[in-house]
């Protein structure tokens, strides 16, 4: 059973300013929930209907609450078996070495989690964020990550410091924008970092004049869309980067 002063609090981490007063995030569903367990991060609160069975494994037993309750703190449509509460982890210091994801002004939740999702599947060396990207621990973004925010720490920084360091220090950056070098011809760096602009306005024009090489991903179709979406044009890149 869940109180009601649980499940006012809960229902509250929903907002943004609520979760960073506490310090705490939400997960939900069983493998998205489980990757933070195995991941070693610290509950504040553990629920689950008496149809979710713990993993061998992980420690410890939820609090079982019914559907109804379930429904009452879930943000999902459908409500699932288990939702949890979790301390947000302590994030170091950027490292200016290795390969780089930088996203600049990504807002869509959906896109944030499925390009989180992307760098840990490519196995980035760390990813940059922007003091405009959306929230990383809004439940959408963690929901759309589909766990990997138990592995990939992105960095919250100011961009154009933090890229004219890396450059500066014998990195290449590489801005992924329409009018560039089609990515086939690049000679990708061991040490780079590769900026991916807003969803509607791309890279600022200071992350381009920074970066000095511009990359593109060409279009065959004769007719087609104008643009690809911020998602699906990272792990384009990311796996020519990655490519042998």
């Amino acid at each position: 059973m869940i109180s009601k002063n649980d499940t006012k609090r809960i229902n509250q981490f929903q907002q943004k300013k609520f979760r960073y007063k506490e310090g705490v995030f939400i997960a939900e569903t069983p493998k998205v929930v489980e990757e933070f367990l195995i991941a070693g991060f610290v509950r504040k609160y553990w629920f689950a209907t008496d149809s979710y069975e713990v993993p061998k494994g992980i420690q410890g037993e939820p609090v079982r609450i019914s559907p109804a309750e379930m429904k009452g703190i879930s943000r999902l449509e459908t409500a699932n078996t288990v939702l949890a509460v979790f301390e947000m982890p302590t994030v170091e210091s950027i490292q200016m070495e290795g390969r780089v994801l930088a996203l600049d002004g990504v807002r869509d939740p959906g896109n944030m989690g499925t390009i989180i999702r992307l760098a840990d599947w490519f196995g980035m060396d760390e990813v940059w964020i922007s003091e405009d990207c959306v929230d990383i621990w809004n439940p959408k973004v963690v929901q759309s990550s589909m766990g990997s925010l138990a592995r990939v720490r992105p960095k919250i920084c100011h961009l154009p410091d933090a890229v004219s360091t890396f450059v500066s220090e014998g990195g290449k950056a590489y801005v992924a924008d329409m009018d560039g070098e089609s990515h086939y011809s690049v000679n990708w760096a061991s040490d780079c970092v590769l900026i991916m602009g807003n969803e509607g306005v791309g890279p600022s024009d200071e992350l381009v004049e920074l970066s000095k090489n511009v990359v593109s991903i060409p279009r065959f179709g004769e007719h087609g869309p104008e643009s690809l979406n911020v998602a699906m044009a990272t792990g384009i890149l990311l796996a020519e980067i990655n490519r042998p």
